[in-house]
């Protein structure tokens, strides 16, 4: 896996689940592989629902954003079209949770993924989500990578270093 912090993705933006200036946000950093990405949560008591569980939203944010980044990480700019999400538990506040995203099918305009929201404990699976990403036209993408400077740089790191792994799984088999 390859930590997008740690190969120089810009995080110093707004956005509520992976930005690092919005002092109300998740502030979410993301291990990628191969069509992936994951993120550790602890849900903080300013994002909660009813006492001690984590708001809903909240948690829909989470899937959303780590399905997001399971494409976002290989260059493709996309936004949510679609996304339907099972809750199971409700989401304790104050334990750590692992989030995952996997791409299911690229299907040209539309990427359809699926996510989990589990306890990092145990494993015990307490949400899960698909959702239907749609491309961005490429006018839009454009804007996009002028305002969110230097992407192509860190993401060519990231597409460096997911190779790498892949490759050294792959050698492993043999």
């Amino acid at each position: 896996m390859a930590r997008l912090l740690d190969l120089g993705v810009d995080f110093e933006h707004w956005c509520f689940a992976c930005g690092r200036l919005n002092p109300s946000g998740l502030r979410l950093d993301f291990d990628v592989s191969t069509n992936s990405a994951t993120a550790r949560y602890t849900g903080l008591q300013r994002h909660q629902g009813y006492d001690g569980t984590l708001h809903g939203g909240v948690v829909t944010a989470l899937l959303d954003e780590t399905m997001g980044w399971a494409i976002f990480h290989q260059g493709i700019w996309g936004v949510t079209a679609k996304i339907n999400v099972t809750f199971k538990r409700p989401v304790p506040l104050g334990e750590e949770l692992v989030v995952t995203g996997e791409v299911l099918r690229d299907r040209g305009r539309g990427i359809e993924t699926k996510g989990t929201l589990a306890r990092a404990a145990d494993g015990d699976v307490l949400a899960e989500a698909t959702a239907l990403f749609l491309r961005m036209p490429e006018g839009q993408r454009a804007e996009l990578e002028q305002h969110y400077s230097r992407t192509d740089e860190a993401f060519a790191r990231v597409r460096e270093a997911v190779a790498a792994e892949t490759a050294g799984q792959e050698h492993a088999r043999t």
